[in-house]
């Protein structure tokens, strides 16, 4: 499993810490974060590294690490949010290669999930621990005419920073991210 947890309890006004993360992440102007990406997509699994930049006043951009075949591959998201999602490689505008289900690649798993954390009411707050640290556990659900996605997403209880995700698609994990490094701007 990405992050060994440990259940420590449900408590908590679910409502009353799902708006206060909505409104965290709705006034967060920017971060930089260091992640690694492990999808699981059409009986292929492929694990990369990306450094992404988030800046809520223009588009997010990213840069592939790992692996080294793609390290240095750029790329930049524009939009608002989940529906209007465009996404360039170096400039590249991929209108014919977006995905089937958006927010389910590595390319826009990330933005569509902040999307998520800035406007979707979680169906489910739960709290956990792994090594001393305090973590919020959310769950979005979204039925669709392709399907159900859901998405669980770890961020600390204090100062709500992303720790990792799980993103699924009709029951099936499709996508694993963990936060290696986090820094808002």
């Amino acid at each position: 499993m990405l992050l060994a947890v440990v259940l420590s309890g449900c408590g908590g006004d679910t409502a009353a810490d799902g708006l206060t993360v909505r409104t965290h992440f709705e006034e967060l102007a920017g971060f930089e974060a260091h992640l690694k990406i492990l999808s699981d997509l059409d009986q292929s699994v492929l694990e990369y590294e990306v450094d992404y930049v988030y800046n809520k006043e223009d588009n997010d951009t990213f840069t592939i690490t790992a692996p080294e075949s793609l390290a240095g591959i750029g790329g930049t998201i524009a939009g608002t949010d989940s529906a209007s999602f465009v996404l360039q490689y170096d400039g590249l505008a991929l209108d014919d290669a977006m995905p089937q289900r958006t927010g389910l690649t590595p390319a826009d798993a990330l933005f569509c999930l902040l999307d998520d954390l800035r406007r979707a009411e979680p169906t489910q707050i739960w709290t956990e621990s792994t090594g001393g640290v305090k973590l919020l556990a959310l769950r979005y659900e979204q039925d669709g005419d392709d399907g159900k996605v859901e998405k669980q997403v770890w961020i600390t209880e204090q100062g709500y920073q992303p720790v990792c995700a799980e993103l699924y698609a009709d029951g099936e994990r499709v996508l694993q991210i963990q936060v290696m490094s986090y820094r808002e701007t």
